[in-house]
């Protein structure tokens, strides 16, 4: 073998593994394991158990009460669709991370929560309209705690209006599964 061939192949063979390394890198997501550096955050999950619709569950809809014996229309044209707020779906991935972080600016843990160190997963259904207006907030599960639960109200109604739903969603409410964990030490 000649000089130039000593030197040639290590560079080849260099070459082609950095190649393999860096495409197989690129398809491996290295950062589902890394924890955002949080001491409360937003998890939008289903609720544990579906709960008969008159226990346990908590309406805040701000339109007036149906009159016994009449139904909710639905017009034909109304689409609506329900997805978790941590949506990994590209489709509502920047729509549902920009409801998150308006979201998350306003959250706070309660005071008097705080003080009695009540800790608790609240999950709610937040129901967005195609203009952005929050058309009803429904606490799907309690935390067990009535502050975190109310904070947790408060604080959705507080972020609306949100921005109005993307006209490529074709969609007249967008319903949005939150959980927001409260928890004293991580």
């Amino acid at each position: 073998m000649n000089s130039r061939n000593v030197f040639l192949w290590p560079v080849i063979i260099s070459l082609i593994g950095h190649v393999a390394l860096i495409s197989i890198s690129s398809v491996i997501d290295l950062r589902t394991n890394v924890r955002a550096a949080e001491i409360f955050n937003v998890q939008l999950t289903e609720p544990d158990e579906v709960t008969d619709p008159g226990v346990n569950q908590i309406s805040r809809n701000e339109d007036p009460p149906l009159e016994e014996g009449k139904a909710a229309r639905v017009e034909e044209n109304e689409r609506e669709d329900t997805v978790d707020l941590g949506n990994a779906d590209i489709k509502y991935a920047q729509y549902l991370g920009g409801v998150k972080r308006k979201i998350q600016r306003l959250w706070v843990y309660p005071a008097a929560a705080y003080e009695r160190r009540e800790e608790g997963t609240s999950v709610v259904r937040i129901s967005v309209d195609a203009d952005g207006t929050l058309g009803q907030i429904t606490l799907m599960s309690s935390s067990g705690s009535a502050h975190l639960d109310e904070a947790t109200l408060v604080t959705v109604k507080s972020a609306a209006p949100f921005s109005p739903l993307p006209q490529s969603y074709n969609l007249t409410r967008l319903h949005i599964m939150a959980s927001f964990r409260y928890r004293m030490s991580d």
